[in-house]
């Protein structure tokens, strides 16, 4: 193929919202995809084709017309091209291993680039002779924005999400230093921007209010954090929201303007680097009492008043808002900052005035992505998110916006060819249909579907596109007119969405595929309303379809993956063919209705592929191409005519096989005259084949791999043109390029399709006038349905039941395709029309079966209903579906099961939580927590849960005992030796010092030595928690003595809480004991209360669960209040048990002889008691019931007497029992209540006792607590230590580095200054050479050569960046760098006049007289030598001046390091001095009385920092020498006093007598000095001083009256002269009314005239007007030169008088 030609880029379109520029004054350039297109704004297009190894970020030079493209690949290379010639200016190499993230150019000769993975380095380039200049890392971080200052190319900005940096660029001569200032980003929220000087304070680590020394310790130390951690330790613990900066712009005065992602824009000052917000938008309006929702709700709520001023007002408040997003692009002008973002508005943001204020508002419709002014500063161009470019001109109204392009941004997915070669019609991602003109790529016309576009596909035969969509609808498209294309109609086919539309070459049929395996043939002939023909299936997801027609057969194959996984390629091919006669035979080649094809009608073929493939080609011969997924290879099949038989493998065989793509995945293409074949792929490429040569290839790369490659390409009708589109949001068109050899190939696809263009004319004019008449299809609008209305399954159901009310037959109504249905389903309801029609009949003899059936059934439900329950069946055993049973049965079960499975899993969680906080709380507990409850009072104490300790606690609190002993051992030996060696020289004074300290011991510690508590700081000695190996707290200086002091406290708190625990064991046994004897106690109580007859509460004490918490592990069957579940075998278990116990009872109630003889013989009791005897009654004689009193007898009437007797004897028996019964009760209750009150007491005094355990243990863990804290801080210090030496070593390091280029940089300053003398002296020996060189002259010609020799041109002065700009700087020019030209601009300026003075020097004319030619020559090449020799000096001054500075920089950066290093060296010391104070100055815990205290208390907690602790004798004895003192001070105190009193007095009046002279000369100074004025001159020569002054008041009076009357005269005159005017205005006013009438009657005349001679103007010769135009045009310039003149002279004089008034001195004489 490579023998046909190669293909050139024609051109491209596309934008993806990507950076844009002005490359020329009125040409906009922008990246598009692997291309570069430069857009004029009269719409003429330029595109040029990169040829690198990918395509990276891009940069526009903003005056030089120039523009780079960095590559992405392997050590990229950056490309520097001239426009319009596209000549390669430089290559920059060697600046990144992978990719680079950004670039930019000065507005000089430099280039500014930041690399990615892996190095991430800001780089400075010099693009004119591509040399790296200097690099210095950045942080990973993506860079959002990245300029030069356009007035100093040595600052650089870069910006990312998180931080902001100030490159500033320091060189000397070659060597260049990027040095940053990193500025502070500010927060969102204005109200946390304080001062940052408040956050530098240097935490203070204090080891307690108590200590009088504090350490001053930094966060990091704190956090434990050595190395970069530390450094970014502040950044890490900043959780305020910041700012979030996306682009900048640079001031004339070195600020830059930010625009943020929140809306806010910030102003960075160029000197300080300090970030001040100039406008933050409101909070979001859902925040409460924000200032946008109360505007917003303002408004709203005004909306309603009637008056409009308010409503407008809020409306204004609303709009000046900038809200979030709206400030992602910002740009410099003179008039003000132009701003817009994400709000489609560009507002000019005025920055003059001090409060926030918007200029202008220019609506741009979309999201703007990128700003861009022309060089010139009058235009600007913006791009937005939607693909659309817009130029607006500054000043010009906001809707005078221009729309240059409108490309809609947004993915390809379907390009194609419409019919006629001339358009290309393609489809984006949102349904945006768009014409292309073939040849130019001019975007004429589109027309979107509304909804999302899948694929694409343009009939050969209709001027139609077809677009598949996600919902699977086929949209089609007339394109009869391609300027006006309109959607037509659309057809739904599938339920999922359409992801294949495929014409054949003649376009009779359309083939679609989805994912679901379906493919429909569709006729693609508007005439049949594009109607679906049939489908068939394939397994798996569709990958491709491929077609080939043969005239009337047309054959299609179709590729598919069934492994659910679309990136393993197809691995099925399904092959079938669709003939005409097929078509016209419709009905019997289709299985039902539903028109699926039958497989012999249609031969259907399915072969597995032995590998995995992309992409389908059919050509003739039935050969098959496709991708191998893994193999790099093209691979050839052919396709067999019938099916294999049966046995038979169905598996594809290779062919051949070619070299291919690189990188799996791509599709294939096949020319439309069948002779070529292309293959793209995600590698980016595209490769062109002939089918005769499918070895050799032409490949192109339009597309860059790194964003997925090429997705589509397609040939135009005669296959001049490719084109393809990629997932960068481009269109590329290529054409060819052929050689002598392809011309004939080019020539045969294009015969073959002209031949097709003829073949389809007539179709073609047909099928098109059906189009045009096709309406514009509208789609179906979604109604909501109409509350009230009855729906169509309601009325079904509501049908339903009143046929079974009536018992009448049902008749289920024909199902009618919804709105949405697919062709398929429609298909589908139709056969079911034509079904119920032929099997009407039969349905309802069916319908009546089933009624006979339901009566049946239902006369045996009611049987069923009145038989006894033992015969009754059960409602399912009537169900006659037992399938549908026992579905419904298999449901219940497994929902059965889910359930259950769930609640098992919920219960195993809760069983596992259940057992962790068992295991943690209760199992290791080695002893339980539980308490003990008061029985009158709410008081209840509780125990110290306690674990077992650990083996490795046991050991280390042994290996602390075991050390600490064999320490006082030795203490105790040393002792003792010491003392055994003193006795024998031991002297009095000696002994009697020793008494004193063992004395002062003594006092300290108790009888057997102790310490006292006061010094330990606790009371754990008393409460079990005392040893005698604690260290004493005046000891404690070294780690490992406070770790040992820790463990031994901490077994103190283990022994103190056990010995309590002990105790606590007795009180808790004694409370079982005492309820133990209450409930026998109460036993009698309730049987005395039974006996007495008596209804009283019995004090029942019961442990509650704090007291007996084991009950809470176990749970009764009274807690759980819900329904036990049982199993079956539970259930069995149950019943089994119930069953047993009943009998058991039944043989209880049997014949039982022990019980039958007990009551026989005793009565049914074992033992008689007394109070059983007192309830019998005694019997009452039957003769006292039966007679009257007088008829007893007399032995009745004794038998009477001994009743009542014994009746007496009993009650008094009864009523003693009482009353023994009742002592009884009282006394039960009052021991009782006694044993319950003093179980109290008792719990009481445990109380107690655990207040003062808890206090002790307090203060032992006080102590722990403060020891452990000084732990802490010990390894702080050492932590800044470490930090400290890291820092020192580091500057040490850096001291080395600044001393190295220190001495470099002298030594570089030094032979350039050596180069630099060199010249002088060659300067200077040239001037002084001048005599030698003209020695040939006389003396005068010589003087007159010299004079000339020394004459200069005035050579410009370069301004730089740091020189002030101009106060009258000329407003009228809107670029805001116009004052401060780059320095490369006014290099090359300086030299164009330089070059031009010269030559007005130079010139023949200047030659003196007398002087030879030759010799004015040589003069004139000796002085050009010598100016530029000056020049050279010149420059090379300000070099060295910049070395010089440079080095002055080195300098005070050495210097700057010294002093670092000697504060970190000062720092270290303070550090080992405060860790040695820290360890010395001990912090102990004492317990002194009330009174031992004589600090005053402050607050709560009392500061003992400047405390000292003493001996009580000290004070005492202080105390009495300071009154012995004080005594005999007041006595010589009183003594002086009244010596002191004379001498005051004394000293008083010598200072008053002195005070009086002083008064005394001040006065006769006064007098000598004051001066005789006239006033008092007259004052005293005149008697009548008063008179004379009333004399001149009065004429004065006089004086004013008279002007009083004459100022009345002047404003009566003003007033008539004003009347007099107003007359004359008014007749003035009618005169002009008169004249404007006869100027209308002119201007009537002047057009009539003006007309008479338009008509007679061709017949009067031209030739005197060209001469009059010649005289008025030459007029005109010579009145614009003297007008010119005229200002120029005005221009001298007015500077001959500034000369003139500088020479002479103006004498001006102040008024004052």
């Amino acid at each position: 193929m490579d023998s046909v030609g190669s293909l050139e880029l024609s051109w491209a379109q596309g934008y993806n919202g990507g950076k844009i520029g002005y490359i020329d004054k009125d040409v906009i350039c922008y990246q598009a995809g692997s291309n570069v297109k430069f857009v004029s704004e009269d719409g003429t297009e330029t595109v040029y084709n990169f040829k690198g190894n990918g395509v990276g970020p891009f940069a526009v030079h903003p005056t030089n017309k120039c523009f780079a493209i960095a590559e992405q690949s392997l050590n990229p290379k950056i490309t520097v091209f001239m426009y319009p010639t596209f000549r390669e200016v430089a290559v920059l190499k060697d600046g990144s291993k992978l990719e680079y993230r950004s670039m930019i150019f000065s507005h000089s000769e430099y280039l500014g680039t930041i690399s990615g993975v892996p190095e991430f380095q800001l780089i400075l380039w010099r693009y004119t002779d591509g040399t790296k200049l200097a690099t210095v890392d950045l942080v990973s971080d993506p860079v959002t924005c990245l300029t030069f200052n356009p007035g100093n190319w040595r600052q650089i900005c870069v910006t990312t999400e998180n931080s902001m940096t100030i490159w500033n660029t320091e060189q000397s001569d070659n060597k260049y230093v990027l040095l940053p200032q990193k500025v502070k980003l500010p927060a969102e929220n204005p109200s946390l921007n304080f001062d940052d000087e408040k956050d530098r304070d240097i935490p203070t680590r204090a080891s307690t209010r108590m200590s009088r020394y504090t350490v001053d310790l930094p966060k990091a130390a704190i956090a434990g954090l050595v190395g970069e951690k530390a450094e970014v330790l502040e950044e890490i613990q900043d959780t305020t929201p910041r700012v979030v900066p996306l682009s900048h712009a640079w001031s004339p005065s070195g600020d830059v303007f930010v625009g943020c992602k929140g809306g806010q824009i910030l102003r960075v000052d160029g000197e300080i680097y300090k970030a001040k917000i100039l406008y933050c938008p409101l909070p979001p309006a859902s925040a409460p009492n924000s200032r946008a929702t109360s505007a917003t709700s303002r408004y709203n709520s005004q909306m309603d008043l009637p008056t409009a001023k308010k409503r407008t007002r809020y409306a204004d408040e609303v709009k000046e808002m900038i809200f979030e997003g709206g400030a992602d692009c910002v740009s410099l002008h003179r008039k003000g900052l132009y701003v817009a973002g994400q709000d489609g508005m560009l507002r000019l943001v005025d920055l003059k005035s001090e409060e926030f204020k918007i200029l202008e508002k220019i609506p741009i419709g979309n999201s703007v992505t990128a700003l861009s002014f022309s060089s010139n500063y009058k235009r600007i161009a913006v791009a937005t998110s939607k693909g659309t470019f817009h130029v607006y001109e500054v000043g010009a109204a906001p809707d005078s916006v221009k729309n240059l392009k409108d490309f809609h941004m947004g993915n390809f997915v379907g390009i194609s060819c419409l019919a006629g070669n001339e358009y290309c019609v393609s489809v984006r991602e949102d349904g945006e249909l768009q014409v292309w003109t073939i040849d130019k790529g001019l975007l004429i016309s589109s027309v979107s579907v509304g909804i999302q576009a899948l694929c694409l596909a343009c009939c050969p035969m209709v001027h139609v596109a077809a677009v598949g969509t996600v919902s699977g609808h086929v949209f089609y498209v007339d394109l009869t007119f391609p300027k006006k294309p309109r959607v037509v109609t659309a057809k739904r086919l599938y339920q999922g969405p359409l992801t294949h539309l495929t014409y054949d070459s003649e376009g009779k049929y359309l083939v679609s595929g989805s994912d679901d395996g379906h493919v429909f043939v569709i006729d693609g002939r508007a005439s049949v309303n594009f109607k679906p023909i049939g489908y068939t299936t394939i397994p798996g997801d569709i990958q491709s379809i491929s077609t080939h027609s043969t005239n009337t057969v047309t054959k299609i194959v179709v590729t598919s993956n069934t492994s659910k996984n679309k990136r393993n390629g197809a691995d099925t091919v399904l092959s079938f063919r669709v003939t005409d006669e097929l078509v016209k035979d419709l009905r019997n080649n289709v299985n039902s209705l539903k028109y699926d094809f039958k497989d012999a009608s249609i031969k259907r073929i399915i072969l597995k592929l032995p590998i995995p493939g992309y992409g389908a080609a059919l050509a003739e011969e039935n050969s098959f191409f496709t991708l191998g997924q893994t193999s790099k290879k093209l691979y050839q099949f052919s396709l067999p005519e019938e099916p294999p038989k049966k046995g038979k493998p169905n598996e594809l065989f290779p062919e051949a096989e070619f070299d291919s793509h690189q990188l799996p995945g791509g599709k294939l293409q096949l020319s439309p005259h069948g002779k070529w074949l292309a293959s793209c792929g995600t590698d980016g490429a595209v490769q062109l084949r002939a089918l005769g040569t499918l070895d050799r290839f032409v490949t192109v790369k339009p597309h860059d791999y790194h964003l997925g490659g090429v997705r589509i390409v397609a040939f135009a009708d005669d296959a001049q043109n490719i084109f393809t589109t990629g997932y960068d949001g481009v269109l590329c068109c290529y054409s060819w390029k052929f050689s002598s050899t392809g011309v004939g190939k080019a020539k045969s696809a294009m015969e073959a399709a002209r031949a097709r263009k003829t073949r389809l004319m007539q179709i073609q004019k047909d099928e098109d006038e059906v189009v045009r008449n096709f309406p514009e299809y509208s789609p179906p609008s979604n109604s909501r349905p109409v509350s009230g209305e009855i729906t169509q399954a309601e009325k079904e159901r509501r049908a339903l039941e009143k046929a079974q009310e009536s018992d009448e037959i049902y008749r289920t109504p024909t199902p009618v395709a919804p709105k949405d249905a697919t062709w398929q389903q429609v298909q589908e309801f139709e056969s079911i029309k034509e079904e119920d029609n032929e099997y009407a009949s039969v349905k309802q003899d069916l319908r009546v079966q089933i009624r006979d059936m339901r009566r049946t059934i239902q006369g045996m439900l009611k049987q069923n209903e009145v038989l006894p329950d033992i015969e009754k069946l059960g409602r399912h055993e009537f169900d006659l579906d037992i399938e549908e049973q026992n579905r419904l049965q298999a449901e219940a079960d497994a929902e059965v099961n889910r359930v259950k499975e769930e609640i098992e899993f919920e219960n195993l969680a809760k069983i596992y939580l259940r057992e962790m906080i068992k295991r943690e709380c209760w199992d290791e507990m080695d002893v339980k927590g539980r308490a003990i409850q008061s029985f009158f009072t709410s008081l209840e104490v509780s125990n110290f849960p306690m674990r077992k300790r650990s083996a490795a606690t046991e050991k280390q609190l042994q290996i602390v005992s075991t050390r600490r002993k064999i320490q006082l051992a030795d203490v105790a030996a040393r002792k003792a030796e010491l003392e055994a060696s003193q006795k024998p020289g031991a002297t009095p004074a000696r002994e009697s010092y020793r008494r004193d300290d063992e004395a002062a011991d003594v006092d300290e510690g108790d009888e057997s030595g102790k310490e006292k508590p006061s010094t330990t700081g606790s009371l754990g000695a008393m409460y079990g928690g005392g040893s005698d190996l604690f260290f004493s707290q005046f000891d404690l200086h070294t780690r490992d003595q406070k770790v040992s002091q820790i463990v031994l406290l901490e077994d103190a708190i283990y022994r103190i809480k056990n010995t309590f625990n002990k105790e606590f064991d007795e009180v808790y046994q004694k409370k079982l004991s005492e309820i133990s004897k209450i409930k026998d106690k109460n036993k009698r109580i309730v049987k005395i209360l039974a006996d007495l007859d008596l209804i009283e509460d019995v004090v029942q004490p019961v442990l509650s669960i704090y007291e007996d918490p084991e009950s809470l592990l176990t749970v009764e069957d009274h807690e759980v209040k819900v329904e036990k579940y049982l199993t079956a075998e539970q259930r069995k278990e149950l019943e089994k048990k119930e069953k047993e116990e009943e009998e058991r009872k039944m043989r209880e109630k049997g014949d039982n002889a022990r019980e039958r003889g007990l009551d026989m013989m005793m009565g049914g009791v074992l033992e008689i008691k007394k109070e059983d005897e007192l309830k019998k009654d005694i019997p009452k004689p039957l003769f006292m019931s039966t007679k009257e009193p007088n008829d007893w007898t007399e032995d009745e009437q004794k038998l009477a007497k001994e009743y009542e007797k014994r009746v007496k004897e009993l009650q008094e028996e009864r009523e003693k029992y009482r009353k023994q019964l009742e002592t009884e009760l009282r006394k039960l209750q009052s021991m009782i209540h006694d044993s319950m009150q003093g179980f109290d007491d008792t719990l009481t005094q445990l109380f107690m006792k655990k207040i003062k355990i808890m206090m002790v243990i307090y203060q032992e863990e006080l102590k722990i607590l403060r020891l452990r804290y000084s732990l802490l801080v010990e390894e702080e210090l050492e932590t800044r230590e470490k930090e400290l030496n890291r820092l020192m070593e580091h500057k040490k390091t850096m001291k080395a580095l600044t001393a190295t280029a220190l001495m470099e940089s002298k030594k570089h300053m030094d032979a350039f200054k050596e180069q630099y003398d060199i010249l002088n002296a060659e300067d200077k020996v040239m001037d002084k050479a001048f005599k030698r060189e003209f020695h040939d002259v006389t003396a005068v010609q010589q003087d007159q050569l010299y004079r000339l020799f020394r004459k200069r041109p005035r050579i410009p002065r370069l301004k730089g960046f740091d020189t002030p700009a101009p106060s009258t700087a000329d407003t009228s020019i809107p670029n805001p760098f116009a004052d401060r030209p780059s320095t490369a601009r006014q290099h090359a300026q300086a030299k164009s006049q330089l070059d031009a003075a010269i030559q007005d020097l130079d010139k023949i004319s200047n030659i003196p007289e007398g002087v030879e030619e030759a010799v004015w020559q040589r003069l004139c090449a000796y002085r050009r030598e010598k100016i530029e020799n000056d020049l050279l000096i010149k420059q090379k001054a300000l070099i060295l001046a910049e070395m010089d500075n440079f080095y002055k920089k080195r300098v005070e950066e050495d210097e700057r390091l010294k002093n670092d290093m000697e504060g970190i060296f000062d720092t270290l010391n303070k550090l080992h001095d405060d860790r040695i104070r820290f360890n010395l100055n001990l912090e102990v815990q004492l317990m002194l009385k009330q009174g031992q205290v004589e600090v005053d208390p402050t607050n709560f907690i009392h500061d003992y920092k400047d405390s000292a602790l003493i001996h009580r004798g000290v004070v005492e004895e202080l105390n009495s020498n300071i009154k012995q003192l004080g005594e005999s001070k007041i006595t010589s105190m009183m003594e002086s006093k009244d010596f002191r009193k004379g001498i005051i007095q004394l000293e008083w009046e010598q200072k008053r007598m002195l005070m009086q002279m002083e008064d005394l000369k001040n006065k006769m100074k006064d007098i000598q000095f004051m001066k005789v004025t006239r006033e008092i001159q007259l004052y005293l020569s005149n008697e009548d001083y008063d008179g004379k002054k009333s004399e001149e008041i009065g004429k004065l009076e006089q004086t004013i009256l008279t002007q009083l009357k004459h100022h009345e005269k002047n404003v009566r005159e003003k007033k008539r002269i004003i009347k007099d005017l107003g007359k004359t205005i008014k007749s003035r006013d009618s005169e002009n009314f008169s004249m404007d009438n006869d100027l209308a009657e002119l201007n009537v005349t002047v057009n009539e005239r003006r007309h008479i001679d338009d008509v007679n103007a061709e017949r009067r010769s031209d030739t005197g007007t060209e001469k009059r135009y010649q005289e008025i045009v030459q007029r005109r310039k010579l009145v614009d030169l003297a007008k010119a003149q005229a200002q120029e002279v005005a221009v001298l004089r007015a500077e001959v008088e500034r000369l003139r008034m500088r020479t002479f001195p103006a004498l001006v004489q102040v008024e004052h």
